[in-house]
């Protein structure tokens, strides 16, 4: 039973807005969603009558209300900075939507302000705190691949075009593939294999006009990135962001260990299958034949899916592995409030997603290799706290 709710104000209530609201009024049982505001009144007025949220409102009511302690910044990354400033300024807690902010020393003025004032200020994603990334990171944590040394990470697709109601701002400065989708697989690999210590990075533009909705639109952001990263633990690996390929076979993420390989549910999941590959199991079954040099390839080609295991994430109790749990880390923040303790996503961590982010432009633009200047520790696991979570 939770001894009270923390209640929780909504800023912007665009597409993306649909989810918090469904999930913080539905599955959410620790916060309450007390109002909700927009920069045009008629939509927070929609969305506050479609989820049953007590107030529509503009922006300043809404932050001058006593009741809210948390506010949730919905708004265009281009508008995050200001808007997280005027939350911040109003005393209230801070969970953006990714990223924290497009430029990084604006991001660090976020994280210094809050800081000063005694408050949290983070961004999403928060797929990270689900059964995929959790049940990687515990299996990790267990030594089952070992010492990781390498990996790769790939955001592949043809464009936002394609499926998005709205896909004119991806193209747009603020938007493209590593600023839309980098956030998810960066603080996945943070949550795996700690802080970022090197970037490196190429970019180019696919195609130079994209058909938005049917007008051909001019593209205004690099949509191609070519990436290689080096973590303070040593491991390194190659990272792709694009909007510019029609199809292809890489995984969503892979680490690479010691003693084995792990397929990593894609990170802007919650859930999904986590697979486990074996390496000294291989070497006990190949080492086993004493036939010449030939048989031990066959044997090696044969067995090896008998060293692979496929698992189902420990976490979330709703068994949909497509489940979209957006809003879990605003309900982990409620409670860090509840139990007096840090928020698992934690402001060093979402400043030092924003100059990786960064890093990957300045690497491309300047030729050469970025050392990063921020760093953080690694999120701390759900443990038992997975509870947060309600299925009605």
């Amino acid at each position: 039973m939770m001894s009270r709710k923390i209640g929780i104000g909504i800023i912007g209530c665009g597409t993306i807005a649909d989810v918090y609201m469904t999930n913080l009024t539905q599955h959410y049982e620790n916060v309450e969603l007390v109002a909700v505001a927009d920069l045009y009144l008629e939509k927070a007025q929609q969305a506050a009558e479609k989820f049953s949220v007590p107030r529509a409102c503009g922006v300043e009511e809404l932050l001058a209300m006593e009741e809210i302690e948390i506010v949730l910044n919905l708004t265009v990354p281009a508008a995050h900075y200001s808007v997280n400033m005027q939350i911040l300024n109003a005393g209230k807690h801070l969970y953006c939507e990714k990223p924290l902010t497009l430029d990084f020393a604006e991001a660090r003025e976020v994280v210094e302000t809050a800081r000063e004032k005694g408050l949290m200020a983070v961004s999403a994603p928060d797929t990270f705190l689900g059964g995929g990334a959790q049940t990687c990171r515990k299996l990790l944590d267990e030594g089952r691949i070992g010492s990781v040394c390498g990996f790769t990470a790939n955001m592949i697709c043809a464009g936002h075009e394609l499926w998005h109601p709205a896909p004119g701002f991806y193209y747009k400065n603020g938007g493209g593939p590593m600023f839309d989708m980098g956030p998810y697989y960066l603080t996945t690999l943070i949550t795996l294999l700690g802080p970022i210590k090197r970037v490196a990075c190429f970019i180019t533009t696919g195609r130079r006009e994209r058909n938005i909705l049917g007008a051909m639109t001019q593209t205004e952001v690099p949509t191609h990135y070519s990436g290689i990263v080096e973590f303070a633990s040593g491991a390194t690996g190659n990272i792709n962001m694009s909007f510019d390929v029609w199809d292809s076979t890489l995984p969503c993420l892979e680490l690479y260990g010691s003693k084995g390989s792990m397929t990593v549910p894609d990170p802007n999941a919650f859930g999904g299958q986590v697979s486990v590959f074996d390496g000294e199991k291989l070497e006990q079954v190949v080492g086993a034949v004493t036939e010449p040099h030939p048989a031990k390839i066959i044997t090696m080609m044969t067995k090896r899916e008998g060293c692979r295991e496929t698992l189902e994430p420990m976490f979330p109790a709703d068994p949909d592995p497509r489940c979209n749990m957006r809003g879990l880390g605003v309900s982990d923040m409620a409670q860090a409030l509840i139990d007096g303790r840090p928020a698992r996503l934690s402001p060093q961590v979402s400043l030092h997603v924003v100059e990786a982010l960064n890093a990957f432009a300045v690497s491309a633009k300047d030729g050469c290799i970025y050392e990063m200047t921020t760093t953080c520790q690694r999120p701390e696991p759900m443990g038992q706290n997975w509870g947060l979570w309600e299925v009605h």
